[in-house]
């Protein structure tokens, strides 16, 4: 087990000594200790590469998504409809959507929160000088006016669809950043100015992020009840665990699926379940490996793996399997796509048809190059070291070589998004707008988004952005259910199973309800209290 550094077992003895926080298993309301999966590349919420949860708690949104997947304002006054006149369809195919602040939102500096900062956020981001993790969305915006302080509007150069949570990431704050490069803004990039119930104290970089509450938050100085938050970078999951049933800290967000018996059971513990709205699938970047650029030895990998198996014995069944990126709980979800039978009959005939065949040692060979390929995915993270095994033996029948490169979660972040991989093990969390063009569209790549199996297919391009551009929503989810079928044809990636989320919260956490969407179980962060008992 690893100890406590001496700054974190003085901050544990000052803060949780009290009378509340042994009656609480530790946590209290002067202290909450959260077990944490890595260490953020940046508190940039624009420019992370992984889960911004920490970041959330101190950059707000003008939009989130609840436990509902309902789609609610933060900064924003309202959200902006064709009905209550915040959105409007030009004749020329644009688009103007109306974004109504909350008045009386200050910067933690002080300064007002003003439509200034919207309109820098977006030109910050559109200038190209600076690569944010993503511009989807935003490089279709023309431009933002600014009627006054607490109005944005924001004309797009065409319909687009997901545009409620186009801001949902937060605003940049013009008086601090303007002028400056962002590359480089690393006081802003370790301890961003923001509008959250808390802002960064201390970053100890390998060790923790200490966050302390904001003192005149405009939600109203009662809030947020929990004074500090304490984020332990513990990358093993079985340390994690074992930190969480010794009380040395307090809360582990998404428990791995294989621990969920073993806690189950812990008094002063309680966990919290919903289904994810989101899948584990392994990313075939056909770009660095060019065999993948054949869909017959993508559809063969996917009849390789007996996905039922593996939900049922490494997973505990805590998941199921699912055959797409959008979830049953999307109103746009398709059940009637492609599906991959584990059948290794199958997948050898596909191998031999694409001119594959095996050599001396059972490997594939084809024009001098072996079937042979490098996965990554996140070390200490046992339940995907173990699929990871699992689908290296499954390969081996077929007549693939598989081989594990394991990375601690926060290096894996930027080699995806360098595309510096053949293959990886790992999960999208997904927004509650089912948008997929950031993930499938042939412009999509990274720096422009997030098609990291660099799938290049027009047709599935071509209906991606028809969604995109449709206003009405029957007609936008018949085209995303078109979309899930040619994606499920085509398999660019090898969908396993869905992301249930288990979080193990002190029992006597008031407010904690979770969230099955990238909003992350700190959306609604400012609410949470450690009732007495």
């Amino acid at each position: 087990m690893r100890a406590l550094s001496a700054p974190l077992l003085l901050l544990a003895t000052a803060c949780g000594g009290t009378g509340e926080a042994r009656r609480s298993g530790g946590a209290s309301n002067d202290l909450l200790i959260v077990g944490y999966d890595r260490e953020p590349d940046t508190m940039n919420r624009y420019a992370t590469h992984i889960l911004e949860d920490i970041e959330s708690c101190v950059v707000e949104g003008l939009v989130t998504n609840d436990e509902q997947m309902r789609i609610i304002p933060v900064l924003a006054a309202e959200i902006p409809t064709v009905d209550n006149g915040g959105v409007v369809l030009r004749p020329d195919g644009g688009m103007d959507v109306t974004w109504k602040l909350r008045p009386g939102v200050r910067w933690h500096d002080g300064v007002p929160h003003t439509s200034a900062d919207v309109k820098f956020t977006v030109d910050a981001i559109n200038k190209g000088d600076w690569k944010p993790e993503s511009v989807d969305g935003f490089d279709r915006i023309r431009a933002v006016d600014t009627p006054d302080s607490l109005t944005a509007v924001v004309h797009y150069k065409e319909v687009y669809a997901p545009y409620q949570l186009q801001f949902v990431r937060g605003t940049l704050p013009k008086h601090l950043l303007a002028g400056r490069d962002l590359n480089t803004a690393h006081d802003y990039n370790r301890a961003p100015l923001g509008t959250g119930p808390y802002r960064v104290k201390t970053w100890k970089t390998g060790e923790y992020i200490l966050l302390e509450r904001v003192p005149e938050y405009w939600r109203g100085s009662e809030q947020p009840k929990i004074r500090q938050i304490l984020f332990r970078f513990l990358t093993n999951t079985t340390t994690r665990i074992n930190l969480l049933k010794s009380g040395e800290v307090h809360m582990v967000a998404l428990v791995p699926w294989d621990k969920v018996r073993e806690l189950t059971p812990l008094p002063g513990l309680r966990l919290n379940r919903v289904v994810g709205n989101g899948y584990e699938h392994v990313t075939l970047n056909q770009r660095h490996f060019p065999p993948f650029a054949d869909m017959r030895v993508r559809q063969a990998l996917a009849h390789a793996i007996d996905r039922d198996l593996l939900v049922k014995t490494l997973l505990d069944g805590q998941v199921e399997v699912v055959h797409g990126p959008i979830q049953p709980l999307s109103p746009a979800y398709e059940p009637n796509v492609t599906r991959y039978a584990f059948d290794t009959s199958a997948a050898n005939h596909l191998l031999d048809e694409a001119g594959w065949v095996r050599g001396p040692d059972g490997i594939r060979t084809k024009g001098g190059t072996r079937l042979a390929f490098t996965l990554i995915t996140q070390g200490g993270f046992a339940i995907r070291e173990n699929v990871a095994q699992s689908l290296q033996q499954a390969f081996r029948p077929i007549g693939v070589d598989l081989q594990l490169r394991l990375l601690d979660g926060t290096s894996i972040s930027s080699v995806w998004f360098k595309g510096d991989f053949d293959a990886m093990l790992h999960w999208w969390q997904m927004g509650a707008d089912p948008e997929l063009t950031l993930f499938f569209a042939r412009d999509r790549m990274p720096p422009a988004g997030r098609n990291i199996n660099y799938l290049d297919d027009t047709a599935l391009t071509s209906l991606l952005y028809q969604s995109d551009r449709t206003a009405s929503v029957p007609e936008r989810h018949a085209l995303l259910r078109e979309a899930q079928r040619r994606i499920a044809a085509l398999a660019p990636e090898i969908v396993l199973y869905n992301t249930a989320k288990v979080d193990a919260v002190p029992a006597a956490l008031k407010g904690f309800t979770g969230n099955p969407t990238n909003a992350g179980p700190f959306w609604n962060v400012h609410q949470w209290e450690i009732a007495p008992p």
